[in-house]
């Protein structure tokens, strides 16, 4: 499928899904976004990228626990962004409508990226780590949690999903995504792969740009190695 018809069935997707996205899927939402929170390691005034942010929940939590941090959320489904911007932390937020392989941002922008939930939609991978990477500062971090192709049951669903969801793209092992994440420049600092129910298998990957020296690794932002 052409990447731009890859978009429009995702777009597409999640406009419809929009309304209802929050309480069909509270359950999954809750319990992966607390693998999210539970890897970060903030100050409370750095600069963080939300990339695919959904309908806000992600930037709720992280404003609740960290009021000064400046955030922004993209996503490619105008009805997601939809559903962040009637919530109560809108103003708070910067939200925008934009493709992961095109982030509209300078170089070194951000303290923190996070791709949660959604790395196994993207049809160019490798090129979003490497967006992300370039709006990423030197001693930043990024911190990817999607499911993990592991698992047998995440196989099933993976199996069933590409007849099933012309939206979906693929799900990713540890180490298949592991490469992946090192071709673009980054190097892992930390992995755990763990089950959220029977179904579902998760992995968080925390990483740093490789160029990283050992100076920008002590740093006291972001997240430390």
């Amino acid at each position: 499928m052409p990447r731009s018809t890859a978009a429009h069935e995702v777009r597409h997707a999640y406009d419809r899904l929009a309304r209802h996205y929050d309480r069909r899927w509270n359950f999954y939402v809750d319990a992966s976004l607390r693998a999210v929170m539970d890897a970060i390691r903030f100050q409370g005034d750095e600069t963080v990228l939300d990339v695919a942010c959904g309908t806000g929940e992600l930037e709720r939590r992280l404003l609740d626990r960290w009021p000064g941090l400046r955030i922004l959320g993209a996503d490619l489904s105008f009805g997601m962004l939809d559903q962040a911007v009637s919530k109560e932390h809108r103003h708070r937020v910067g939200w925008l409508q934009a493709e992961s392989i095109r982030l509209p941002f300078p170089e070194e922008s951000f303290d923190c990226c996070i791709c949660a939930n959604s790395f196994h939609y993207f049809r160019s991978p490798h090129a979003c780590l490497a967006e992300i990477r370039r709006v990423l500062r030197p001693a930043g971090t990024l911190i990817l949690v999607d499911w993990c192709d592991d698992y047998l049951s995440c196989k099933l669903c993976s199996f069933w999903l590409r007849f099933t969801q012309r939206a979906f793209y693929r799900m990713y092992s540890r180490q298949s995504c592991h490469r992946l994440i090192e071709r673009a420049g980054f190097r892992v600092q930390r992995f755990e792969r763990f089950r959220i129910n029977w179904l579902w298998g998760l992995m968080r990957f925390v990483c740093q740009p490789a160029c990283v020296t050992e100076s920008c690794l002590s740093d006291d932002r972001g997240l430390p190695a």
